[in-house]
Order: structure tokens, then C-alpha cells, then sequence
């Protein structure tokens, strides 16, 4: 029965190192693997689910700073941002608005409250540098050090926001057009679009390597539609879930539902960059068994070298 196995899961190998749309994703698959991307990729979602509650006290605070001699446009501001979170109940975007009401007028109140939240969101970015970096295999010595880290870290908070508040814009935008389908077709293109120059923008920060653009295109293309389909799947869970809850259950469902995202959002990420890597990189065809190939040998080579080279930094001298 082994043998037979053994023949089958051969000719299985042989047949799909043959099919190039079999192979790649099959070669994906198997770096993710090695380079634990599940492992990786919820440590970025942990570290994004306790800074997002920080980041949307910043949103609405700036936003209400910029916009409090115009309602109305506030307003729909914050219903564009609320939509981009599919899974935030109504319950949590109250209380984020009452925090900002209760601050406003205390301007000392409101920078130290934003320096906090700005330094917790800097976790998370210090975490994505490093995950893109060990996909990439980037050896730890030439990885940035922890300041220079931490401006990268500000600066991808800054682009991030700066993606929210342009989401924001477009939603708000096409709120205002009377043609549902056109303003349905132009937000998804417009969401996509600006979803996939933020992570390309992303890549140029923290990749500590030199890429060629098309390197990094299809990951960022990737990103952009995977995310967008993740918020649609997510309003759907609130329309037919959340909705539905009692009032005791919903926060429950909100809570779960915005983990769910932050984490199927993050893995859709982390799988977009192992798309760029393992394309630039050549690390396909791969074999399912032991009868090893180049695009194999290249893979422990890389993982070798990430290793061997970040043991080396950080021994003792």
C-alpha cells in the first residue's frame, strides 16, 4: 500500500512541477508553510486588534478637530469609516465618538492621549517590518535597528492613515451619487485601487532590500481585491448575524467578527507577499515529496542564509 502511495503521490508531483497554475500556488502553499505565515501573520493581527481601538480614537479625534464648523461632512465621514469596519457595532462606535466629545476642549488631554495611541500602533508595525523581512529573507543584520525601525514604524502609521482618510473621502463621495450601481462599481474600483498603493507604499517602507516595482505589483494588486472581498463578506455577517442578536449577544458578535476580519485581512496580506517572493524569487516549481528540485534548493538556501546570517547577529562577540 506505501508503494502504491508512494507511485501515486510521484506521478501527482510530476504532474503539477508540469502546470504552471497547479505549481505556483502549490509552491505558495509550501512557503507559507516554511516560513510559518499562519504563526506570523496572527502575531500581526493580535498586535492590530488591540491598536485599532487606539487608531480610531485618532481618526475620530483628528477628524472632528478638522471638520467641527462642518457636520454635516463630519458625519459622513465617520458613516464612510464605520463602513470600512464592517464588524464595528453601533455600540463601540458611540463610545469611541463619546470618548472624543469628552476630550475636546482639553487640548493637553487630547495630544497625550494621541501620543499613547500612536506609540501602541507602533507595535504592530514593528512586527509587520519583521514578518516581511523573514519572507523575503532578509538576514536580521541588515534589517533596521530600533530607531530607525521606529520612524519607518511613523511613517506607515501616517501612510495607513492617510489610506483610511482617502477610503473615507471616497465613500462619503459616492454617498452623494444618485446612480447605485455606478457608485457601487466606482467605490470598489477606487477601494481597490487605493488598497493596493497603500501596500505597495507599505513594501517600499519595510522591505530592507532593493526590489524591482514589478516585484512587488502583484502582491499589492492581491491585497487590494482580497481585502475589499473580506469587507464584503463582512457586511454580510453583519446583516445576517449581528443584526439578528439579541442585545446581550451582539457585542459578542461584533467582537468576534472584528477579530475575524483583522485576521482574514492580515492573512490575505501575508499570502499576497509570499505571491511577490516566491515569483521574484524563483521558488516554484516545488516538489511534494524528496525528489528535490532548483526552486527547492533555492528555498533552503534562502531560509539558510536568513537563519544562519540572523543566529550569527545575534550571538555574543
Amino acid at each position: 500500500m506505501s508503494n502504491a502511495l508512494g507511485r501515486f503521490v510521484g506521478r501527482a508531483d510530476r504532474l503539477q512541477r508540469r502546470v504552471p497554475p497547479v505549481a505556483f500556488p502549490v509552491a505558495v502553499a509550501k512557503r507559507y508553510g516554511e516560513d510559518h505565515g499562519a504563526w506570523l501573520g496572527s502575531l500581526i493581527a493580535y498586535y492590530g486588534f488591540f491598536s485599532l481601538y487606539p487608531l480610531l480614537v485618532v481618526f475620530v479625534t483628528l477628524a472632528t478637530w478638522l471638520l467641527r464648523d462642518r457636520p454635516t461632512t463630519l458625519q459622513r465621514v465617520l458613516e464612510a469609516l464605520w463602513s470600512k469596519l464592517p464588524f464595528v457595532s453601533d455600540e463601540l462606535s458611540a463610545e469611541v465618538q463619546q470618548q472624543v466629545r469628552t476630550m475636546s476642549g482639553q487640548g493637553w488631554v487630547i495630544a497625550v492621549s494621541l501620543l499613547v495611541a500612536l506609540w501602541g500602533s507602533t507595535g504592530v508595525v514593528r512586527v509587520l517590518q519583521d514578518t516581511i523581512n523573514t519572507i523575503w529573507g532578509v538576514p536580521r543584520y541588515r534589517r533596521p535597528s530600533f530607531f530607525p525601525k521606529l520612524l519607518r514604524g511613523l511613517a506607515i502609521i501616517v501612510l495607513l492613515g492617510t489610506g483610511v482618510i482617502g477610503t473615507a473621502v471616497v465613500a462619503a463621495i459616492t454617498l452623494t451619487v444618485n446612480l447605485p450601481l455606478v457608485a457601487a462599481v466606482g467605490a470598489a474600483v477606487a477601494n481597490i485601487v487605493l488598497a493596493a498603493a497603500i501596500t505597495f507604499g507599505v513594501y517600499r517602507l519595510t522591505i530592507a532590500t532593493s526590489l524591482r516595482t514589478g516585484d512587488l505589483l502583484p502582491g499589492a494588486v492581491i491585497t487590494g481585491v482580497g481585502v475589499y472581498a473580506v469587507t464584503l463578506i463582512g457586511g454580510l455577517y453583519v446583516k445576517h448575524v449581528v443584526t439578528r442578536m439579541s442585545g446581550i449577544y451582539g457585542p459578542f458578535a461584533s467582537t468576534i467578527g472584528l477579530l475575524a476580519f483583522v485576521s482574514l485581512s492580515v492573512q490575505v496580506f501575508v499570502i499576497a507577499t509570499e505571491v511577490n517572493a516566491v515569483r521574484a524569487r524563483q521558488l516554484w516549481p516545488r516538489a511534494l515529496g524528496s525528489d528535490l528540485g532548483p526552486a527547492d534548493r533555492r528555498a533552503i538556501d534562502l531560509t539558510m542564509q536568513r537563519e544562519a546570517l540572523g543566529a550569527l547577529d545575534e550571538s555574543p562577540p
